[in-house]
C-alpha cells in the first residue's frame, strides 16, 4: 500500500481554511445584511404607523369642516326664511 502524500494534504488543508475564511465572510456580510434588513422593516412599519395617525387627523379634520359647513348652511337657510 502506498504512503500518501503530504503535499496533498497541505494543499487540501490550505483549501479548506481558504474556504472557511470566505465562508465567515459570506455569514459577516449576511449578518450585516439581516441587520438592514431588520431596520428597514422597523422603518417601513413606522412610516405605516405615521401615515394611519395622518389619515385619522386629516379624517378628523375634514369631518369638523363638514360639521361646520353643514352648520352655517343652516343658518344661511333660518337666516333667509327671516
Amino acid at each position: 500500500m502506498a504512503e500518501p502524500d503530504p503535499t496533498v494534504a497541505n494543499h487540501t488543508l490550505v483549501l479548506l481554511r481558504s474556504m472557511d475564511r470566505k465562508l465567515d465572510h459570506v455569514i459577516e456580510t449576511l449578518g450585516r445584511h439581516d441587520v438592514r434588513l431588520g431596520r428597514l422593516e422597523r422603518d417601513v412599519g413606522e412610516v405605516k404607523s405615521d401615515l394611519v395617525l395622518l389619515e385619522n387627523r386629516m379624517l378628523t379634520q375634514t369631518n369638523e369642516i363638514l360639521r361646520i359647513v353643514h352648520r352655517l348652511n343652516e343658518q344661511d337657510a333660518l337666516a333667509s326664511q327671516n
